[in-house]
């Protein structure tokens, strides 16, 4: 009964991973019933393979303890925070539901096949959301502020997403020796890096730029590392304008923390995180978006009056200082013109007391 299951639990639950992540990348903000089918199946073939072998499959893996250890502590900072039930769906919708999807995929996969076949689906989802992101682009369907934003809805998303699946194919690349593997990854490289640069996500080409280089070091492909510069000294010569001068403010350190185009309001969001955890060293103010947005607004509004008192403050002690040198000028001034009228009359006198002296009068 048992070797009947096992296939079948371990074939579904893969084509359920999949449907999810493609429903994941198309679809990231609709289809949540899809979505939960999906998770319910894989979570229902999890269960028939430990009703069926009558024990409790649970595979060990390096990154148990961490998962647990963060579930946790995001328990503990949801009872603690301001916003208990929000924290609370946090944990269970954003972080408990990927943790368990890991577990499921852990514990009914055991086949290097179908990880193949997982990892291949995955790309080819990555690479036609980029075909979609750079269709949307140029009919302007799926831009936001100038930036491609495929089927996300800010273009930092679809960097991240780019970003996590890139460097695999580039990786595969690597791997794989057959030239169709090679081509289609070649073309999948070039598709998902393109998309990546009409993101305008400074963040995800620097990630890549480091990833690209550690790579070429740890398998030793100095040609990794030409390719790479190389690539990167053509998009000089072929981008627009804005792309090239998007990318020289990364190197303009100077400008970071003068510039509110750069940065915006991150820098204003470190230092009221930093506020924030000076006041809440251990539990933090719990998950959850509501929870930080409400904080950030009540420190960051502290942090602008703040600074709003010390540049007054600044100016007006320049302003005065200002006025004491003016008048400390004026006096030095008037003192000159003084001396100078003194010293004329005495000159006069003098001059005066010669010439009736030269004339006898004296």
């Amino acid at each position: 009964m048992n070797e009947l299951i096992k296939p079948y639990t371990s074939r579904i639950s893969e084509y359920a991973f999949i449907t999810y992540f493609f429903i994941l990348s198309f679809f990231p903000f609709n289809a949540d019933i899809i979505k939960l089918l999906c998770f319910l199946t894989m979570i229902g073939c999890w269960i028939a393979r430990m009703i069926s072998e009558k024990k409790i499959l649970f595979t060990k893996t390096s990154i148990n303890i961490p998962v647990f250890s963060f579930l946790l502590c995001s328990l503990g900072a949801s009872f603690y925070s301001a916003h208990i039930k929000n924290s609370l769906e946090t944990v269970v919708h954003n972080y408990l539901v990927y943790f368990l999807i890991f577990f499921c995929m852990v514990n009914t996969i055991h086949n290097q096949e179908q990880a193949r076949r997982i990892l291949k689906a995955m790309l080819i989802t990555c690479g036609l959301v980029c075909a979609y992101g750079l269709y949307g682009y140029y009919t302007e369907i799926a831009i936001r502020d100038g930036r491609l934003v495929a089927t996300f809805e800010y273009h930092s998303r679809i960097a991240k997403y780019i970003s996590l699946l890139l460097p695999v194919a580039v990786c595969l690349f690597l791997w794989y020796k057959d030239i169709v593997s090679r081509l289609f990854l070649a073309m999948l490289v070039l598709l998902c890096g393109f998309s990546l640069i009409l993101t305008m996500s400074r963040t995800s080409w620097i990630a890549i730029l480091i990833t690209m280089l550690f790579i070429g070091f740890a398998v030793q492909k100095k040609l990794l590392m030409f390719i790479v510069i190389g690539v990167c000294a053509l998009f000089v010569f072929i981008l627009p304008s804005k792309f090239i001068t998007h990318a020289k403010t990364i190197t303009q350190v100077n400008k970071f923390f003068d510039s509110k185009k750069i940065l915006g309001e991150r820098l204003l969001c470190w230092k009221a995180s930093i506020d924030m955890i000076q006041d809440h060293p251990l539990l933090g103010i719990g998950p959850g978006k509501k929870n930080f947005r409400d904080a950030f607004q009540q420190y960051g509004g502290k942090i602008k009056e703040a600074e709003k008192q010390i540049k007054k403050e600044k100016t007006s002690k320049q302003s005065k200082e200002a006025k004491v040198k003016k008048r400390t000028l004026l006096r030095g001034g008037r003192s000159y013109q003084q001396r100078t009228i003194s010293s004329c009359t005495s000159g006069w006198k003098w001059a005066l007391w010669g010439y009736w002296h030269s004339y006898g009068y004296l």
